[in-house]
């Protein structure tokens, strides 16, 4: 799986992405210890896509979405846990271009919706998120365990 579009190519990550993404994540507060996130891509997870946006070969965002089939509903839906565009490249449409990506491939797998959280500090992020026909549905109880 891989689209081109304009100058971007979107396709799955593999382990040798590993490097350009933990500094991607490291962009938006989530560090990671060296080789952790090569470690995790090398880990098939068949509930798991890791989308790159590449740049004349460099990553410039990614986006990492899990297929759930929970017991009680029908269909299934997606849960994206990550979005990052690298900061010099925001407003360029990466974001955009990920989405759509992940929200053709959660199709073809069933999914009846797309979700994601967002924390309240990232306001940018939220107005993108509604411009791209997401909508808030406030509400979330979060435990450590």
């Amino acid at each position: 799986m891989a689209t081109r579009e304009n100058r971007y190519i979107i396709r799955l990550a593999g382990e040798e992405d590993g490097a350009g993404l933990t500094g991607l994540f490291a962009q938006l507060g989530y560090p990671n210890p060296d080789g952790a996130v090569s470690a995790r891509l090398a880990q098939p997870d068949p509930a798991r896509e890791v989308l790159v946006a590449l740049c004349e070969g460099s990553p410039v965002g990614v986006l990492v979405w899990h297929h759930l089939q929970p017991m009680h509903l029908a269909p299934a839906w997606g849960l994206i846990s990550a979005l990052v565009v690298d900061e010099g490249a925001r407003g360029g449409g990466i974001g955009a271009l990920l989405l759509a990506a992940a929200e053709q491939r959660a199709a073809a797998l069933g999914c009846g919706q797309l979700e994601l959280s967002s924390s309240l500090k990232r306001e940018g992020a939220h107005r993108f998120y509604l411009a791209q026909g997401y909508c808030e549905r406030p509400k979330r109880f979060v435990k450590a365990v």
